[in-house]
């Protein structure tokens, strides 16, 4: 299965780089930008544990956590991880876009962070 690249949206006018996308450069307030894969790796930021999932969620917990790309991009999203136990501030993680839960028989896609050992 080919990887599905995590996409940011860069202004034309100022050079910002947000994740998600805005309507509006939350620097500048224009409104045209342009796509650009966030490459490379991201450094671990904070994470948390949630045991009281909506209705839907079939696993007993998630693991999240914010994360900060090295063009100093943050975004939060789920840890492929089965404990808290391995992951520490700082550490290194890949990020990929893929199924995070199936919700009416549908995959859902979000952010996925992979802790790089």
């Amino acid at each position: 299965m080919n990887e599905i690249p995590v996409v940011a949206h860069k202004c034309k006018n100022c050079g910002k780089i947000h994740y998600p996308f805005h309507d509006r450069c939350m620097n500048c307030k224009a409104r045209e930008f342009e796509a650009t894969k966030l490459e490379g790796n991201a450094k671990l930021l904070t994470f948390t544990q949630i045991f009281n999932l909506p209705w839907g969620f079939d696993q007993r917990f998630l693991i999240i956590g914010v994360a900060e790309f090295e063009n100093g991009v943050k975004a939060m999203g789920q840890i492929a991880a089965d404990s808290i136990d391995g992951l520490s501030l700082g550490m290194k993680m890949k990020a990929l876009w893929k199924p995070v839960r199936v919700q009416a028989g549908e995959k859902v896609y979000g952010l996925m962070f992979e802790p790089i050992q």
